[in-house]
């Protein structure tokens, strides 16, 4: 039997804006890809700024480059990239931003991964590619990649059928022990969603009644032996996973294959 294949690697450098796609990560010391969520952005009152709450932020598009400390950011109405020194002009991305939102903003940096969704328990989200054209297909005409944008899912395997990452979570208070090449990883829930999934990862326009529909698909085709309905319902899709301490500084990249251990109880220090 063929082994699932790491085929796709992504991470959002700054939390709800633009995807970045990569061919090799490091494991960071929050438990997450390096530079995976590293910025965010909030407002005056101290809350995120992302798509739960704020639809102009589909409409914006970013890039993020590391080695040359560069930010950048494009409008819909703008016909070329605004770049920035993200180390020394800070207040000019935060004026950049500000504009943008029509309201104040503060773009904070934090390498140790708590700007995930699920920061203790989800590292890194799993999914199929066979889930995410399954999905396409469920909201014509959504293409795979736009579904793909949609969900914002961190490592996509080939190889493996729809939904085949049910097993890699559990009950409640057990935890699916795997490895991507050489780094260990906790398979420890499903995903729930929010309304980002629902709108247009360019213009923010929403297919009306998506939750629903998508949860009576979703019922409809979890593999036998999967523990879904355990999380009292069916609005879910990846798998967050927890990467533990020991594997900090390892690299994980595009080719390599899962391996299944096994079901364990989550250990204490997680």
């Amino acid at each position: 039997m063929s082994l699932p294949i790491l085929q796709k690697i992504t991470i959002h450098p700054i939390k709800a804006l633009s995807g970045q796609t990569l061919q090799e990560a490091f494991i960071s010391e929050g438990g997450c890809l390096l530079h995976d969520r590293e910025f965010a952005m909030f407002d005056v009152h101290g809350k995120y700024v992302n798509g739960k709450a704020n639809p102009l932020v589909h409409r914006l598009h970013s890039s993020v480059d590391f080695e040359r400390k560069m930010m950048s950011f494009k409008a819909p109405t703008e016909s070329s990239w605004n770049e920035f020194d993200f180390e020394n002009d800070l207040p000019k991305v935060e004026s950049y931003l500000s504009d943008y939102f029509r309201e104040p903003i503060k773009l904070v940096r934090d390498k140790t991964g708590r700007f995930l969704d699920v920061p203790d328990n989800g590292g890194v989200t799993v999914v199929s590619a066979e889930s995410l054209r399954s999905a396409a297909t469920w909201f014509p005409p959504l293409s795979v990649d736009e579904t793909r944008r949609r969900f914002r899912v961190t490592l996509e395997f080939d190889g493996v059928s729809a939904f085949w990452e049910d097993q890699l979570f559990s009950g409640k208070g057990h935890c699916v022990e795997f490895k991507v090449g050489d780094v260990s990883v906790y398979g420890m829930s499903p995903c729930a969603r929010c309304v980002v999934p629902s709108r247009n990862p360019d213009t923010a326009e929403v297919l009306p009644a998506f939750q629903k529909a998508f949860s009576e698909k979703r019922k409809a085709t979890q593999p036998l032996g999967s523990k879904l309905k355990d999380y009292g319902h069916h609005y879910h899709f990846s798998v967050n996973c927890l990467i533990p301490p020991s594997e900090v500084g390892k690299k994980i990249k595009v080719g390599d294959e899962l391996f299944i251990l096994g079901e364990k109880l989550i250990p204490g220090e997680i």
